[in-house]
C-alpha cells in the first residue's frame, strides 16, 4: 500500500473520532451541566445535498445572561413547525448547542 493513502486515510479516521468524540462529550455536557429556558421554533430546513435528507430544527431562545440567540437542537423530531413553543436545555458555554427536553405547544398550521 502507498504510504500517502494510509496517511490520509489515518487522517481521516482521526477527524471522525475527534468529531464523535466532542459530540459525545457536548451532549453528556449539556445533560449534566445544561441550562433549561423555554423557546420558540425559529426554522426546519434541509440541509443535505440534493440526494440526501438532512433536516435540521433551530429554536430561538434567551440564554440567563440575557442574549438572544438562535441554536440548533440535536434532537429534535423533524416534524416540528416554526412557531411552536419548547422547553430546552442548552450548553452555558457553547449557547448555540441544545437539546430538546419538552414541546409546550402543537403544530399550528
Amino acid at each position: 500500500m502507498d504510504l500517502k493513502f494510509i496517511l490520509v486515510w489515518t487522517a481521516f479516521i482521526a477527524v471522525f473520532l475527534f468529531g464523535v468524540f466532542f459530540s459525545k462529550r457536548l451532549n453528556r455536557q449539556i445533560k449534566e451541566e445544561g441550562i433549561e429556558t423555554e423557546g420558540v421554533i425559529s426554522r426546519v430546513y434541509d440541509a443535505g445535498q440534493p440526494d440526501e435528507i438532512d433536516i435540521h430544527v433551530c429554536a430561538r431562545y434567551t440564554t440567563e445572561d440575557g442574549e438572544e440567540v438562535e441554536g440548533i437542537l440535536t434532537n429534535a423530531p423533524d416534524n416540528l413547525v416554526p412557531g411552536q413553543h419548547v422547553r430546552i436545555k442548552y450548553h452555558p458555554r457553547y449557547k448555540e448547542n441544545a437539546r430538546l427536553i419538552e414541546i409546550l405547544s402543537e403544530q399550528t398550521l
